[in-house]
């Protein structure tokens, strides 16, 4: 994601609309004004539509990749 104030919150709050539980956050220090981002996010029964939540954050500006690394 780019190393812009507030990205990080938007992407929180989009999981947090869905009703999603963050269970970890980790960034790497920006290095050219992008930063290596990966958040764990638990689905929980009453979690929205993943898809939906998953588009949203992937059309945000500023966010360059989106990688789903696991899943049921």
């Amino acid at each position: 994601m780019n190393d812009e104030p507030g990205l990080l919150s938007d992407v929180l709050k989009v999981v947090a609309e869905q009703k999603a539980n963050i269970l970890t956050i980790h960034q790497s220090i920006p290095i050219n004004g992008t930063a290596s981002t990966t958040i764990s996010v638990e689905v929980l029964p009453d979690t929205g539509n993943v898809s939906e939540m998953i588009e949203t954050i992937e059309n945000m500006t500023g966010i360059q990749h989106l990688k789903i690394l696991g899943g049921e």
